[in-house]
C-alpha cells in the first residue's frame, strides 16, 4: 500500500506539507488525494488532515510535487506463530 508522505505546492514560495510535522499548533497525520477525473478534465485536489480527521488544508488544482511511502500491509496468517510449521531433523 502506498501512502502520500510530503505534498510540496509548486508556488513561489513552495507551500509544503510532511507527515508528522506540525501546522498551526496541529499535527499533520494524513495527506489524502481526493480529486476525480470527469469527461473533459481532472479536478486535482488533496486534503491536509490533522489528528482528529479535521481539515488543516485543502490543495486544489494547483502544480504538486508527491511524495508516496509504500507501507508493509500485514498478513495476520503469515505472522501468526500457530501458522508456522516447523521441520524437525
Amino acid at each position: 500500500m502506498e501512502v502520500i508522505q510530503k505534498l510540496m505546492v509548486v508556488s513561489n514560495p513552495p507551500r509544503i506539507y510532511e507527515v508528522g510535522t506540525e501546522i498551526n499548533g496541529r499535527d499533520v497525520i494524513e495527506i489524502k488525494q481526493v480529486g476525480y477525473e470527469f469527461e473533459g478534465g481532472i479536478h486535482s485536489e488533496f486534503h491536509v488532515l490533522d489528528e482528529e480527521g479535521s481539515l488543516i488544508a485543502s490543495v486544489e488544482n494547483c502544480p504538486v510535487i508527491v511524495e508516496w511511502q509504500t507501507i508493509a500491509e500485514h498478513d495476520e496468517k503469515e505472522n501468526d506463530p500457530r501458522e508456522r510449521v516447523m521441520s524437525g531433523t
